[in-house]
């Protein structure tokens, strides 16, 4: 893998969004990358990129071309240049403006699409709209609470939100999880609709559905549909992946050195894992009880704030660890600590939507996690050389 790492502005600070990450997997075959982070990073208008373009920073503005996937996670994300590839983007403000020949993955808690999508779009945001300048050639899968759709769809619409109202033709059926379901005039559903509410549909006098309505009430439903488990798959992964990014940009000897100790010593990492696991919480509701009678008690609170913090922090730890090992399969470079991240934190996930065997790797990965950053704490203060 031919990794080349650009940095543009300063640091990013402690306002880096919280709602940076990806919908979907990383693209299998990566032959070649550009990696930019910082707080501002920016795709001139003229600017052209021949590979995959990784980008992460406060603010990610494309205006040129990107020949490759786009990868790009930030506060802020406008893509106005043409991407001939994949685009997969997460920011807590979005904006897809040029068009996109492949795929379209993005997460966001405001995310526009006004713009063409070659291949299947998958969206998870808060407040969504695709207006009547997008077309989605493929399949739209759908997971947010206010969505808008006035842009055309070829292939099947699944949807589970909050509120839908579509405005524009559907290639195939449609299948909704919904509060309130609008069709306006523009609305033509090629095929049949299926939506489960405990309302009815608003349709308008002009919306047409060629084949069969039919309503589910919410009380004949076995599970959650594939695009509510899409979204929370997502925000599980988002506040990881944003923690993981914070960790690598402001303290990247800290990442590597801790990734490093625990493929090093995994046993006394895990042994050590388990024991703060188990001793700190105790501690803390000791001294809590203690503070109440002598005063301090906010001590206790303070010390679960801190181990609260160091368990989601197991998470991107491990997460770099799988990430390193599995790209290491597959490239003699080194990867990017970024990108270990990234490929590290979407296996955990995948994993934690196993029944049984998920749950034991989560717990895993914290005791690992744990004794890492504390072996990882000592050896930092201990002089060179000095055992752990």
């Amino acid at each position: 893998m031919s990794t080349k790492v650009e940095r543009h502005g300063g640091h990013p600070a402690s306002w880096l969004p919280t709602l940076l990450m990806l919908g979907a997997l990383v693209p299998g075959s990566v032959l070649a990358a550009v990696v930019r982070t910082g707080d501002v990073v920016q795709v001139g208008p003229q600017e052209i990129i021949d590979e995959d373009l990784y980008a992460f920073g406060r603010v990610v503005n494309i205006q040129g071309t990107v020949r490759g996937d786009l990868i790009t996670a930030g506060e802020q994300v406008s893509i106005s240049g043409t991407v001939e590839g994949d685009v997969m983007s997460a920011s807590s403000k979005g904006l897809i403006s040029s068009p996109v020949r492949g795929s379209l993955r993005a997460a966001g808690s405001e995310l526009i699409v006004s713009a063409p999508v070659g291949g299947d779009a998958m969206l998870a945001a808060g407040n969504l709209r695709l207006t009547d300048k997008a077309q989605v050639s493929k399949d739209l899968y759908l997971a947010s609470g206010d969505a808008t759709v006035q842009a055309p769809v070829q292939g099947e619409l699944r949807a589970a939100t909050g509120s839908l109202t579509l405005s524009s033709p559907v290639g195939r059926d449609a299948h909704a999880e919904v509060g309130t379901l609008r069709l306006t005039e523009g609305a033509r559903i090629n095929g049949d609709l299926s939506y489960r509410s405990d309302k009815d549909a608003q349709l308008a006098s002009g919306a047409v559905v060629t084949g069969n309505v039919e309503r589910l009430s919410p009380q004949r439903a076995h599970g959650r549909g594939g695009a509510l488990v899409a979204f929370f798959w997502v925000r599980w992964l988002v506040g990881l992946f944003a923690l993981g990014l914070l960790l690598v940009l402001l303290f990247p000897g800290f990442a590597r050195r801790s990734s490093t100790l625990l493929r090093q010593q995994p046993l006394p990492s895990l042994g050590w894992g388990a024991a703060l696991f188990v001793g700190i919480p105790i501690a803390a509701a000791l001294v809590f009880m203690v503070g109440l009678l002598v005063g301090g008690w906010w001590i206790g609170l303070f010390i679960l704030a801190l181990y609260g913090l160091a368990v989601a922090l197991s998470f991107p730890v491990v997460g770099m660890l799988l990430g390193q090992w599995l790209l290491e399969r597959v490239h003699k470079t080194g990867p990017h600590l970024v990108l270990a991240l990234l490929v590290g934190l979407v296996l955990l996930s995948l994993v934690r939507l196993v029944p049984i065997l998920g749950e034991l790797v989560l717990l895993a990965t914290v005791l690992f996690g744990l004794g890492a950053l504390l072996l990882t704490v000592v050896r930092s203060h201990r002089p060179t050389g000095a055992p752990v």
